[in-house]
C-alpha cells in the first residue's frame, strides 16, 4: 500500500513510518527539518527507504502533488505549543492546512484519511473519566484550532472515508518531552509537588500506532471519533515512582506544596511575559501536578477491537533503554550511554578487563557542566566578584547592539547574564543544567532556565547574535567538542559572535594541573589549538585572548599576585622562544572570540 504520513519527521510520524517500511509498504513522508531531531529522523527514514518531502500543509499546490498515487493518509502535521507563535499560524496549519490535504486526497482518490487530533480539545472539561461524548471546551488556540480541524475532517465524510483519533499523552522511544523528567529523577533533583494523586493516562507510542492502523482498516471506524489512551491511568506519584524504580534512582524525601509553586508561576507569568520573557515556571507546566483525567477505552475496544498492550512499566523500560542507547541517559540495567560505552571499550583494553565504572558520568555531554559561582556558601558575592571578571575579560568583545539576541550557556546563578542586564542588553537567555545554581537567578530578575546544552541547542528554533559558553570545551571529548561547536554555529545568525573559554595548556605551572584536577577534564588548549578547533568548525576571524584573574583590585595582595604573574609570563615567553615557540598567552585560562561568516 502507498502511504502518506504528514508530520512524519516528528516523534510519532517517524516511528510510524519505520514500522510501515518494515511491513513492506511504500511510505512517503511530509515533514520538516527545523531542528536536529527532525533532521536526524529525516535521514533515518530515507536510509530505510522512505521518500521524504520537506514542505508545509499550508502549501496547497504542493499538497495536490504529494498525495498523487497515495492510498492511505495519516495526518499528524500540526502547529504545536510554542512560545511566541502567532495565533494565525495555528489556524493556517491546523485548519487551512488540513483542508488543503483533504481536498488533495479527494482529487487523488485516497481510500482512507486518518486524522490525528488531541485530547486538548476537551480543555477545561478534562477532568474525571472522559470519553468521545464528553463535551469539548478547548481553552487555548491549539485546542481551538484542532477542534476546528476535527469538524472540518468530519464534514468531508460523505466525500472521503475519514476517521478522527484524539491522541492522549504519548511517550516511548524517540520522545524527548519526557527526557527532562527522566534526567531529573535519575539525578535525584526532581522532587514531588502536591499530593501526587492526580491521574495521567499516557499511551505508549507503539500502541498508538497500532490503534491508527486498526482505524485505517475498520469499516465501522469511518466517520467516527475515537480516543486512544494507554492501558491504565496512574497517579503522578505512581508515574514518578515507576520511572525512579526503572532507573534505580532515589527521590529526595521532599514534598512541596502545590500552592507555593502555583503562586510562583502566577508571579513569573505576570512579571515576565509582559517583557517578552518566557517564564521558566508557569501554570501550564504545573498542570502535571494538578490536572487529573482518565479516558474510557470502551468505544475503541467495541468498535475497533483495539486495546493497548503495554503497561506503563513496560513502556518506561523501553523508553529508558532507548535514552541510554542514544547516550542521553545513564541507566542502571547495563545500558551504558554512548560516551560511556566508548570509555568502557578503551578502559577494558588499556587497563583491566575486570574493572567496571560505577555509574561515573565521564563527559560533559552527560551534563552537568561546571559553571563559575561563589557557592553554595556565598552565592550573592559572585554577582559582584565574577561580575568584575566578566566585565574586564569578556565585555570588550560583546557587540554593542543592546537588541542582540544572546545565549549564555552554563550560566550558573546568572553572573554574566546579570552583567549583560546591567549593561542594557534586553534579549539575554541563560541556560544551565544545574538547578541548584539556576534557582538563584530569578531572585535577581534574570532570564535563566534549567536546560541541558545539547538538548537545548538541538531543539530551539531561535537564532542568536551572541553565544557565550564558558566551561563546555574543557569537559568534552574531541568528537563531542566538534559536535557542540557545530551546534552553536547552526544556531547563530550570520555575523554572530561566539565567545568560548578553555584551559591554557601552555602555562608551565598550571597547564598539566588544569587537565588533571577534574577526572572529566578532557582538554587543555594553546592559542594555536583553540584557534584550530574554532576554524575547523566553521568560525572565522578567530581571536585568542588572555583571561586575567587579577581584576579584583580591592585587596592589596591582588597587586602582588598581578606583579608575580606578569613577571612569570615574561619568563615563560622567553623560555618558549628559546624552544622555537611563539606562545604569548600564559594566563591559566584563555578565551576565544570568533564570528559566523555570512
Amino acid at each position: 500500500m502507498n502511504v502518506l504520513i504528514t508530520g512524519g519527521t516528528g516523534f510519532i510520524g517517524c516511528r510510524f513510518g519505520l514500522k510501515l517500511l518494515a511491513e513492506g509498504h511504500a511510505v512517503r513522508i511530509l515533514g520538516q527539518a527545523n531542528n536536529d531531531m527532525e533532521a536526524a529522523n529525516k535521514r533515518l527514514l530515507e536510509e530505510n527507504g522512505a521518500e521524504v518531502v520537506l514542505a508545509s500543509v499550508t502549501d496547497r499546490t504542493k499538497m495536490f502533488e504529494i498525495v498523487q498515487g497515495i492510498d492511505l493518509v495519516y495526518h499528524f502535521a500540526a502547529a504545536q505549543h510554542e512560545a511566541n507563535v502567532p495565533d494565525q499560524l495555528f489556524r493556517d496549519v491546523n485548519v487551512t492546512g488540513t483542508q488543503n490535504l483533504l481536498d488533495a486526497s479527494i482529487a487523488a482518490g485516497v481510500q482512507r484519511f486518518v486524522h490525528g487530533s488531541t485530547i486538548g480539545v476537551y480543555g477545561s472539561a478534562m477532568d474525571g473519566m472522559i470519553d468521545e461524548n464528553t463535551p469539548v471546551r478547548p481553552d487555548n488556540i491549539y485546542g481551538v484550532t484542532k477542534l476546528e480541524g476535527e469538524k472540518l475532517v468530519l464534514s468531508y465524510k460523505d466525500k472521503l472515508p475519514v476517521v478522527v483519533i484524539r491522541i492522549s499523552e504519548v511517550y516511548g522511544p524517540g520522545d524527548f518531552r519526557l527526557l527532562k523528567l527522566f534526567k531529573g529523577i535519575k539525578k535525584g533533583v526532581f522532587f514531588k509537588i502536591g499530593d501526587g494523586k492526580n491521574l495521567h493516562h499516557l499511551i505508549y507510542v507503539d500502541d498508538l500506532i497500532e490503534g491508527f492502523q486498526v482505524a485505517a482498516t475498520s469499516e465501522q471506524a469511518v466517520g467516527q471519533i475515537f480516543v486512544l489512551s494507554g492501558k491504565e491511568p496512574l497517579t503522578t506519584d505512581e508515574m514518578i515512582d515507576t520511572i525512579a524504580s526503572e532507573l534505580g534512582a532515589t527521590l529526595p524525601p521532599v514534598r512541596a506544596p502545590l500552592s507555593l509553586f502555583m503562586g510562583a508561576a502566577v508571579a513569573m507569568e505576570t512579571t515576565m511575559r509582559p517583557l517578552g520573557i518566557q517564564p521558566p515556571l508557569h501554570r501550564r507546566r504545573m498542570d502535571f501536578f494538578k490536572k487529573s483525567f482518565a479516558f474510557s477505552a470502551q468505544k475503541a475496544k467495541s468498535v475497533l477491537g483495539f486495546y493497548p498492550s503495554h503497561s506503563f512499566e513496560q513502556g518506561v523500560s523501553e523508553t529508558a533503554h532507548w535514552y541510554a542507547e542514544q547516550g542521553l541517559l545513564a541507566h542502571q540495567n547495563g545500558h551504558r550511554s554512548h560516551a560511556q560505552q566508548k570509555y568502557d571499550a578503551w578502559r577494558d583494553e588499556q587497563i583491566r578487563p575486570d574493572a567496571k565504572p560505577n555509574g561515573v558520568q565521564l563527559t560533559a555531554k552527560i551534563e552537568q557542566f561546571d559553571s563559575f559561582w561563589e557557592g553554595p556558601e556565598d552565592v550573592e558575592k559572585g554577582y559582584a566578584s565574577f561580575g568584575r571578571f566578566y566585565r574586564a575579560n569578556y565585555m570588550p568583545y560583546v557587540p554593542r547592539n543592546r537588541e542582540a539576541n544572546i545565549l549564555v550557556i552554563s550560566c550558573g546563578p546568572g553572573y554574566f547574564v546579570n552583567v549583560l542586564k546591567e549593561e542594557g542588553y534586553q534579549n539575554v537567555l541563560g541556560i544551565d543544567s544545574d538547578i541548584e545554581k539556576v534557582k538563584y537567578a530569578p531572585q535577581h530578575g534574570l532570564n535563566c532556565i534549567v536546560a541541558t546544552a545539547f538538548d537545548f541547542l538541538g531543539s530551539t528554533p531561535e537564532k542568536y547574535d551572541v553565544i557565550f559558553c564558558e566551561q563546555e570545551l574543557n569537559h568534552l571529548t574531541k568528537e563531542e567538542m566538534v559536535a557542540f561547536l557545530r551546534l552553536c554555529w547552526g544556531k547563530m545568525n550570520a555575523g554572530g559572535t561566539l565567545i568560548v573559554h578553555g584551559l591554557n595548556g601552555a602555562n608551565p605551572l598550571t597547564g598539566s594541573d588544569a587537565a588533571a584536577q577534574n577526572f572529566d577534564h578532557y582538554n587543555t588548549f594553546t592559542e594555536y589549538t583553540l584557534q584550530q578547533v574554532l576554524e575547523y568548525t566553521g568560525f572565522e576571524k578567530v581571536r585568542i585572548i588572555p583571561l586575567n584573574l587579577y581584576v579584583f583590585y580591592e585587596n592589596p595582595l591582588n597587586y602582588v599576585g598581578l606583579a608575580i604573574m606578569t613577571t612569570l609570563s615574561l619568563l615563560f615567553r622567553i623560555g618558549f622562544m628559546l624552544y622555537g615557540k611563539k606562545n604569548k598567552n600564559f594566563t591559566k585560562k584563555i578565551g576565544g572570540v570568533c564570528i559566523k561568516g555570512a
